[in-house]
């Protein structure tokens, strides 16, 4: 077990409670400090998840050099902007997804990793899980389109991200922020994927997989909201040659975070793939004859459930963001996934015609 780390928190967030409060809790890290626009609000959130001091702004915050990790919870539109702060202070950054607003901004970050001492990791913490891992294992590992595993070749993958909707007054509804559906929720769905191709036994190990978006579908925010800011997606993708759907929303009725790998002898569900601490079953269903999957007369279908354990994802990708730094690697895999990430999201709104998010962060 290494050293603990010692965590500033940049923004007095609810995501902040969920991503490092909590987590800390379970990893053994220390919460050194915590700053936000308004010093009252950073000296609360203080007092009420025992962060040991508060620091006056941002900027005294990210020039602690006492500091193992920065984690950044603003609002979507400044996640490049204070990454890039950061980095140049010599920070390592845990940022909130998304990355940055798009592409763009994305490289102008990435750009700033080189002459850095700091490096910045990218807050996908379901793929820290073990429910997502076994899925992988489940698919074939590294083979999971030519050399599939027990449930054979995958046929098609549904990944539903629903939320019921934030406040009018929310920044997700902001498109200066970087609002919008695909921002915050289809972000997760759009990494899934790419996790998923980079498993096929493909050429280049970490190039991505998700070919192509097309029959895109968006709709508008609120009634009277602003008509850039989406309040759903649905689109087609494609993984390889196998189809997938994401079907993104920010104004549902009831959570849904599922994932649905269907496969040539069977399929897998993740009821929630995001926070599967909430609910952990991965459930697996097996063809009894040949055939299988979803084909007619493929014999009795014998449905298994799987635990895949309560701790929560978001101390896994703790745990694992503290062994790398203490370690000091640079996943520049992960780096590429989030680019990818990034360019998918800008490939997706411009399907759906309506455009990319604003950076704040200029070269």
């Amino acid at each position: 077990m290494s050293a603990p780390l010692r965590i500033g928190v940049l923004g007095a967030s609810r995501i902040a409670k969920l991503a490092v409060v909590d987590a800390a809790r379970e990893t053994g890290d220390v919460l050194a400090a915590v700053a936000a626009r308004d010093p009252e609000r950073a000296a609360a959130f203080a007092r009420e998840h025992g962060v040991a001091g508060t620091r006056a702004d941002y900027e005294e915050l990210i020039a602690d050099d006492s500091l193992d990790l920065v984690y950044i919870g603003l609002p979507n539109g400044l996640h490049a902007e204070w990454t890039a702060r950061a980095l140049a202070a010599g920070r390592d950054v845990l940022v909130e997804k998304p990355f940055a607003a798009n592409l763009a901004e994305f490289e102008r970050v990435e750009a700033r990793l080189g002459p850095s001492r700091g490096w910045a990791f990218e807050a996908f913490h379901y793929a820290d899980h073990p429910a997502f891992a076994r899925a992988l294992e489940l698919l074939g590992g590294p083979g999971l389109l030519s050399a599939p595993g027990e449930l054979g070749a995958l046929r098609s993958v549904r990944v539903t991200m629903h939320m019921p909707a934030p406040k009018p007054s929310d920044p997700r509804w902001s498109f200066e922020l970087a609002g919008g559906a695909m921002m915050d929720l289809g972000c997760y769905a759009l990494n899934a994927l790419i996790r998923l191709g980079e498993s096929a036994a493909f050429p280049d190990p970490v190039a991505p997989r998700v070919l192509r978006a097309a029959a895109v579908t968006a709709t508008a925010a609120i009634p009277d909201g602003d008509p850039r800011v989406d309040a759903a997606v649905r689109a087609e993708l494609a993984l390889g040659d196998v189809p997938a759907t994401i079907d993104v929303s920010m104004a549902a009725e009831a959570w849904d975070f599922g994932l649905e790998l269907a496969c040539e002898r069977g399929a897998i569900r993740i009821p929630n793939f995001v926070k599967p601490q909430e609910d952990d079953r991965l459930i697996v269903t097996l063809a009894g004859g040949p055939g299988g999957g979803d084909e007619p007369g493929g014999g009795e279908r014998v449905e298994r459930v799987e635990r895949t354990g309560g701790e929560s994802s978001y101390a896994h990708q703790l745990r694992r963001v503290r062994e790398e730094l203490r370690a000091g690697a640079r996943d520049r895999a992960e780096l590429a996934r989030s680019r990818r990430t990034a360019a998918l999201i800008d490939e997706v709104y411009a399907a759906a015609g309506l455009p990319e998010r604003p950076a704040r962060l200029m070269d």
